[in-house]
């Protein structure tokens, strides 16, 4: 019997945890019961319908009343604003009655105490979010650390990040075979729905920059996001992003000082080998096509949380290596938080 998942929040992150559960099964991988959100319902159907990113899913959609129909399968929505505190109901006491086992966060701005107190009213039983929430009881990356997930410890749980899923099993094969002693990480990220089309207000001054003129300098969390599932990596990894005029897939540029001396064939090995057995279906090695290489396009779709590009990988000085990975930052990320709802019912013999 599957778990049964709400989802609050349906931007972005949300809406393709939904498109991800459908297409893997027709009728869906989960028993998603209710979707939570700001917008109308309608508004929300027809993004869901209209994706100009990846095109009309391969499933019907359409609304009614109270419910967006999935597949011909109704699914409650409730419209209402749970982007920031939660610590009055604000609506959703109706998810007490539903059996929620798992409650998906995709909005990105909750408090771990707030959410704390959705499991204490018994309208959930546990919380998966969709970013590294402060006071969260874990981060997990599926395929590196979901092993560790406890549930009689472990109520609010992150998924980790989109850039975290892709460093984080590369680092981690990198780190148990040959040792990193530093690396930086710089992410070339596509734009995010909260930048401008033109120049306005935003809390970041420079993310309100206009996103089709500027490839735009900004923060990221991606070191510290593989530091909290690679604990021995904490202190040696530094980040930095671009957000550059994409609509999606990303890269990551790593360059490293490794612990030992290794050569540029080992290397290789050792992450071909890591793609076709332990991270299989999470880690894939990318050789480009009749002797070039693919561009960000191309990935649109791929459910892998890693693709490295094999071709410019470099060793020099047998201790410095450089890498180049892509990944599709919605849907292989949204593939991943199904794998952890997947680990999330085992442990807990919902499934």
């Amino acid at each position: 019997m599957s778990i049964s998942v709400g989802i609050i929040g349906m931007g972005r992150v949300g809406r393709a945890i939904l498109r991800s559960n459908f297409i893997q099964k027709a009728q869906g991988r989960f028993n998603i019961r209710v979707l939570c959100d700001v917008m109308p319902i309608s508004q929300v159907a027809y993004l869901i319908a209209h994706d100009s990113t990846y095109g009309a899913p391969p499933f019907t959609v359409d609304h009614d009343n109270d419910y967006i129909v999935i597949a011909g399968i109704k699914v409650r929505y409730i419209q209402v604003d749970r982007r920031h505190s939660v610590r009055e109901d604000c609506g959703l006491g109706e998810l007490i009655g539903m059996n929620i086992d798992v409650l998906v966060n995709a909005t990105g701005t909750a408090q771990a105490d707030d959410l704390q107190r959705l499991i204490d009213k018994n309208i959930t039983k546990k919380i998966l979010c969709s970013w590294n929430i402060k006071g969260g009881d874990i981060s997990l990356v599926y395929g590196v650390n979901e092993k560790t997930y406890d549930p009689n410890q472990h109520n609010i749980i992150s998924a980790s990040t989109c850039t975290g899923n892709a460093m984080v099993p590369l680092a981690y094969v990198l780190d148990k075979h040959i040792g990193i002693e530093y690396a930086r990480i710089l992410t070339i990220h596509p734009v995010l729905a909260d930048q401008h089309i033109l120049d306005g207000f935003h809390p970041s001054s420079h993310l309100g920059r206009s996103i089709n003129g500027s490839i735009i300098p900004t923060a990221t969390n991606v070191g510290a996001s593989t530091s909290m599932v690679l604990p021995s990596l904490k202190g040696k990894l530094d980040s930095f992003s671009y957000r550059v005029p994409t609509e999606i897939v990303s890269v990551l540029d790593v360059t490293a000082t490794l612990s030992r001396d290794t050569s540029r064939e080992e290397c290789s090995q050792l992450l071909s080998n890591a793609a076709k057995y332990e991270l299989s279906g999470i880690v894939h090695c990318d050789y480009g096509a009749w002797g070039h290489e693919r561009v960000s396009i191309d990935f649109i779709g791929a459910e892998y949380s890693c693709i490295i590009l094999m071709n410019p990988l470099s060793v020099s000085n047998k201790r410095h290596i450089g890498i180049s990975v892509m990944h599709d930052n919605e849907r292989g990320y949204s593939c991943r938080a199904l794998d952890i709802l997947g680990v999330i019912g085992k442990k807990i013999s919902l499934i």
